[in-house]
C-alpha cells in the first residue's frame, strides 16, 4: 500500500491548484467545465489533481516572452 499511499498525498484540490497556478478558483472551474484543464480525478462530488499531472501540464504550456530554454 506504500505507493498507493504516496499517490494520495500528492492530490491537490482545487484550491491548490490555483494557488499554484496564480487564477481565480473560478477561473479553474471555468476551465475545467470547458475541458481547457490539468486532467483531474473525481472522488464522488470531489475534484482532485494529481501532482504528477499538475507538473506535466505545466510543462506542456506554451512559453511565451523572456528567453526560451536553450536543449
Amino acid at each position: 500500500m506504500g505507493a498507493l499511499h504516496n499517490q494520495f498525498d500528492d492530490l491537490l484540490d482545487e484550491h491548490d491548484l490555483a494557488r499554484i497556478t496564480k487564477r481565480s478558483l473560478a477561473s479553474i472551474r471555468r476551465d475545467r467545465l470547458l475541458k481547457k484543464n490539468c486532467p483531474f480525478v473525481k472522488i464522488g462530488t470531489s475534484v482532485r489533481y494529481l501532482r504528477s499531472d499538475v507538473e506535466d501540464w505545466l510543462r506542456s504550456l506554451p512559453r511565451r516572452g523572456g528567453r526560451q530554454e536553450q536543449r
